[in-house]
C-alpha cells in the first residue's frame, strides 16, 4: 500500500504568498515579509504583521523580502516563512511524517539555480516532492482556458515584479518569455511622480492603495481627484494634496510599455497559425498587476487585440497549480520531477 501525500500548491511570490489545499482551497494568502532582529537574525513577525512594523518600528528590527523576482535572497528566512504558511495552512501534525507533495510555479526566466533553491527550501521546510510548472500554464488553467486545446491562447501574469507572457497550445507554452516589470513597477511610477510634481514622500502602501483605489492609466474610469496624505520632502512635515487621477497616465503607460513590447516579441517567434487564433480569442490578463484600471484596455489599444482580465486574475497561478496536482497520477509526477 503506498503513503497517502497532501496535494499542496505554492505560489512563493514576491509581494504574497498563497498556498491552496487538496479539497479545502486556498488556506493561506498572506504577505512574503519577514521582520527580523537585526542583532541576531531572529524572526520577530511573519507576514501582514511584519510588513505592518515597516517604518513603524525600531530600528533594532529590520522588515526584509526574502523572495525578490523569483529568487531566494535570504535562504534561511524563506524556508522559515514557508514552513511557517504550511503550518498554518495545514493545521496538521501528521505534516511532520507525511511530508505532502507540492507543486510551485515558475516563471519563464527561472534559471536551474533559482529552480534548485526554491525546491531545497521547500523541502528543508517540511516538503516531501517538489514539482515544477511554468506560471502561465498554471495561469491559464486557473482562468479556465482550453490549455489542452490545439488552439493558440497568450497569457499576460503579471505579477509583483515580473511579468511572464506565453503561448499556449496542446498542453504546453509555444513561446514564453519574461520581463521585469510588475504591480511594484507601478507603485514606484507614482511615487516617483508624487516626489517630483508634488515634492511627497509616500510610502510603498499609500502608493500601492492609491494605484489599487484612485487612478486610472487609459480611460475615464476613475476621474474623482483624490487626496494624499504624507510628508513633505524638504521639511518632513505632514501635508495633504489634491491630485487628479489623470495626471499620472503618461507615468504608468511608460511602466506598462515593456509589457506590450513582449506581446509583440512573443507573436514574432509564434507560428502564424496560432498567431491567428490569439488575434481572434484576444489575451487573458492574471496577476495582481492586471487589477490597474484600464491596463487592459491600455493593451487592446496598442497592439489591436482583444484583452480581458480574468476573473479573480491575483489567485489564478495557485489555483492552476492546484488542479494540476490534483489531477495527476504517480506516473505524471514522477515525469514532471524528471524535467
Amino acid at each position: 500500500m503506498g503513503v497517502f501525500r497532501q496535494n499542496i500548491a505554492v505560489d512563493l511570490g514576491s509581494a504574497n504568498v498563497k498556498i491552496a489545499v487538496e479539497k479545502k482551497g486556498i488556506a493561506v494568502s498572506d504577505s512574503s515579509v519577514v521582520a527580523l532582529r537585526k542583532a541576531t537574525g531572529e524572526v520577530v513577525a511573519i507576514g501582514r504583521k511584519a510588513s505592518n512594523m515597516d517604518g513603524k518600528i525600531d530600528k533594532e528590527i529590520t522588515v526584509i523580502r526574502p523572495v525578490s523576482g523569483g529568487v531566494i535572497s535570504e535562504y534561511t528566512v524563506t524556508v522559515n516563512m514557508i514552513g511557517y504558511f504550511l503550518d498554518d495552512a495545514i493545521k496538521n501534525p501528521i505534516r511532520r511524517m507525511v511530508r505532502p507533495d507540492i507543486i510551485t510555479p515558475l516563471h519563464c526566466n527561472a534559471t536551474n539555480v533559482s529552480k534548485r533553491a526554491v525546491e531545497r527550501a521547500l523541502k528543508d521546510a517540511g516538503a516531501g516532492r517538489v514539482f515544477f510548472v511554468e506560471a502561465p500554464l498554471a495561469a491559464a488553467i486557473g482562468a479556465n482556458l482550453d490549455v489542452s486545446a490545439p488552439s493558440g491562447k497568450m497569457i499576460v501574469s503579471i505579477g509583483a515584479e515580473i511579468t511572464d507572457v506565453a503561448v499556449i497550445s496542446f498542453d504546453g507554452i509555444v513561446t514564453g518569455l519574461s520581463v521585469n516589470v510588475g504591480g511594484r513597477s507601478f507603485d514606484e511610477a507614482i511615487k516617483t511622480y508624487l516626489k517630483k510634481e508634488y515634492k511627497m514622500l509616500v510610502g510603498d502602501n499609500t502608493a500601492e492603495k492609491i494605484k489599487n483605489e484612485n487612478v486610472c492609466i487609459y480611460g475615464d474610469a476613475r476621474v474623482q481627484p483624490f487626496d494624499v496624505s504624507a510628508f513633505e520632502l524638504s521639511g518632513r512635515l505632514p501635508v495633504d494634496r489634491l491630485v487628479r487621477p489623470d495626471e499620472m497616465k503618461r507615468q504608468l503607460s511608460e511602466v506598462a510599455m515593456p509589457i506590450v513590447e513582449a506581446v509583440s516579441r512573443a507573436l514574432e517567434n509564434t507560428p502564424p497559425e496560432l498567431v491567428s487564433d490569439i488575434y481572434q480569442r484576444g489575451i487573458t490578463l492574471t496577476g495582481g498587476g492586471s487589477l490597474l484600471s484600464g491596463l487592459d484596455t491600455f493593451i487592446m489599444k496598442t497592439t489591436g487585440i482583444d484583452t480581458v482580465v480574468a476573473d479573480n486574475p491575483q489567485n489564478c497561478i495557485v489555483n492552476g497549480c492546484m488542479k494540476l496536482i490534483a489531477g495527476m497520477n504517480n506516473e505524471r509526477k514522477s515525469e514532471l520531477m524528471n524535467k
